[in-house]
């Protein structure tokens, strides 16, 4: 009895919350856990894994990034721009990466060499980011019509979705970084403690920069997937998709003080995120009361994960 009972203490609560929804949602309709279901949920969750594994560098390192959204915006847009202009894949992949490596490091530059605020500083260049979308779409949608590249946010023989697996290619790619780099070493050092990583020989103030350059980074990525599965670039796509990023990076047990935190946790609020969202149209909850329920449930799990990492800590 007491090892079951261990065993479900060291399960992280977040998945607790995640396997009652999937019962719960899966009583209400038997459509719920069918094939077609489940891979609208790896269409609907990749892209946002990959922006909420951006936000998780950030968080840890100690800072803060509310541009995600257009900065995702901005880079599909220049994406969709390249592809239309008859550009290569490889190249509209790396416009679009480069597009929000180049808003990455603007946030960077202007947080740890000019020393602004992060939460200021971002939500400013947010604006830049989406009115330089509005003007570069001139506040319309850029379709996209290249097969070849429309097929990397499609369906496999009809059944396995591109985008996941490309979004999966860029995820495991983030934790590699997280766990086998010296970015990933210095991001924890500098959110544990930036006086004593400075003291012991660590240029912060660059780190801290690449930090949100690689942040850009991956979002651009996820960018130009997002193009390849909606079919067009729309100039305010990446609206909210910051919040939600930070919602999934916090629900995934990263904290926004003290420097801890791991990119292959964000995967379970991601997961369930999606599986909310999901579940709410599979039951047909009207729109309007969604985000009410949405956000109900989010802050729910993030009490509960708080409270039990404290009891933890304390322990």
């Amino acid at each position: 009895m007491d090892k079951i009972k261990s065993t479900f203490k060291r399960v992280p609560i977040i998945l607790w919350f995640i396997v009652v929804l999937i019962v719960l949602f899966s009583i209400r309709s038997d459509q719920y856990l069918t094939m077609r279901n489940l891979l609208v949920l790896l269409q609907q969750g990749s892209v946002l894994l990959v922006v909420a594994s951006a936000s998780t560098f950030v968080i840890i390192s100690g800072g803060l990034d509310l541009s995600l959204g257009g900065i995702l915006t901005l880079s599909g847009v220049t994406a969709a721009l390249a592809i239309n202009a008859g550009l290569p894949i490889p190249t509209v992949l790396i416009t679009g990466a480069l597009t929000g490596f180049v808003c990455g490091t603007l946030n960077g530059f202007l947080i740890s060499v000019c020393g602004l605020q992060p939460f200021i500083t971002t939500l400013g260049t947010q604006g830049v980011f989406y009115g330089l979308a509005l003007v570069l779409t001139n506040k319309q949608g850029i379709p996209v019509s290249n097969e070849a590249f429309i097929s990397l946010g499609g369906l496999i023989n009809r059944t396995i979705p591109m985008a996941a697996i490309c979004c999966a290619i860029f995820y495991l790619f983030a934790i590699v970084v997280q766990d086998h780099t010296r970015l990933g070493r210095y991001t924890f050092a500098i959110g544990g403690n930036e006086e004593g990583a400075r003291l012991s020989g660590i240029d912060t103030r660059l780190w801290k920069w690449i930090v949100y350059a690689f942040a850009g980074f991956l979002t651009g990525l996820a960018a130009v997937i997002l193009v390849a599965r909606l079919e067009v670039a729309d100039p305010l796509v990446g609206t909210k998709w910051e919040f939600e990023a930070i919602a999934c990076t916090i629900l995934g047990g990263t904290s926004m003080n003290i420097g801890k935190g791991d990119v292959k946790g964000t995967i379970l609020g991601v997961t369930l995120l999606t599986i909310i969202r999901s579940g709410l149209n599979v039951i047909r909850v009207p729109s309007l009361w969604q985000s009410a329920v949405i956000g109900t449930v989010i802050i729910l799990a993030i009490v509960f994960q708080v409270s039990t990492t404290a009891r933890g800590e304390k322990k």
